[in-house]
């Protein structure tokens, strides 16, 4: 009788984690369902302010305001796109031709079929403006990772940039000259957060949980931030966020070998509080590690350095107009020095 009440009370538990594993399944499956629905959503009710332009194997959105030259082309940081320049573009738009895009994965764009980090993140950009038809020296305005990505357009094509604003950007040296231990745990942290999100992403989860894949919404204007949201939680996003971070440290290491940046009128805009993202760099070692990473960046680039102290990483949000004035500095610049670049 001991024995049988024993089976009974195995075969009940057996019984109830299996429906329990029945109900979670399903709810994951109804999850990944609503994502899918609303995602398609989504897409059909915000549409891209610019352009779909293909480069080969998938489609970048490029959005361009205004007119005239030099071409001024904004390039985000990790995780972001075209809406982080909501509050410069349309300014700086009254001067000059401004696009903004959004690289592989991103909002817009389509995912593309392989990594497309560093270079070749770079040879998207070109091939995208070159299909668009714009040509020319350009003046790139790189925050964060973009920062980067513009000086190894600027050190791999030296004669097509005439100018560039570093808005916090990364310096080529920023990991490897980092502690290995700190660089190590903060490392797996970043690779654990970026790399659950993209399957806790398609089936729902990020969205319950308001994890948007953008750190910056609030901070967009009010008329941007509804299609941001929207767009934000797309699973694509998470995937690009991932690709892209993967592919950091070896693109530094290609950046090392690249010539150095070319003399070009330059500004370096940092802060001291990088309050948002990444996680980590909030941390008085990663601080100070980050400040003497922009220390050698304006040092290398012979560049204007201008401090903020009030501010967090997200300057082109935070301090527009400081960001719109330095852009301007530099396109006048460019004028006066560059027989290729007329108003």
């Amino acid at each position: 009788m001991k024995n049988l009440k024993k089976f009974n009370s195995m075969g009940r538990r057996r019984l109830m984690g299996g429906v329990v594993g029945l109900g979670l399944v399903a709810l994951l499956g109804a999850g990944a369902l609503t994502q899918s629905a609303l995602t398609s959503h989504e897409r059909t009710l915000h549409a891209p302010p610019g352009k779909l332009v293909s480069v080969g194997t998938h489609r970048l959105h490029l959005n361009c305001q205004g007119s005239g030259q030099p071409l001024v082309m904004l390039e985000s940081g990790l995780s972001g796109w075209s809406q982080d320049w909501a509050l410069v573009q349309p300014e700086l738009a009254k001067f000059t031709t401004v696009c903004s895009y959004d690289r592989a994965g991103y909002a817009w764009s389509d995912d593309a079929p392989e990594s497309r980090t560093g270079l070749l993140a770079v040879q998207d950009l070109r091939t995208m403006l070159r299909a668009a038809g714009l040509q020319g020296p350009m003046v790139v305005v790189g925050h964060s990772w973009g920062g980067m990505l513009a000086q190894m357009l600027a050190q791999t094509h030296s004669e097509e940039v005439a100018g560039l604003v570093l808005v916090d950007a990364l310096h080529h040296d920023q990991t490897a000259s980092m502690d290995p231990d700190v660089h190590a745990r903060y490392s797996r942290n970043m690779r654990f957060l970026t790399g659950s999100a993209t399957w806790l992403a398609p089936l729902g989860l990020t969205r319950l949980a308001g994890m948007p894949a953008s750190v910056v919404l609030d901070k967009l204007p009010a008329s941007e931030q509804v299609s941001a949201r929207a767009l934000a939680m797309q699973s694509k996003n998470y995937r690009a966020l991932y690709t892209e971070y993967m592919g950091i440290d070896p693109a530094l290491a290609v950046a090392r070998s690249l010539p150095p940046v070319p003399a070009v009128p330059t500004i370096v805009l940092s802060t001291h509080a990088l309050s948002e993202f990444p996680p980590g760099w909030e941390l008085d070692y990663m601080r100070q590690h980050w400040i003497a990473g922009q220390r050698a960046l304006a040092r290398e680039t012979a560049a204007k350095h201008v401090v903020v102290a009030d501010a967090g990483h997200y300057l082109q949000l935070e301090r527009a107009e400081l960001v719109i004035a330095s852009v301007q500095e530099v396109l006048q610049k460019v004028r006066l020095t560059s027989p290729m670049v007329s108003k």
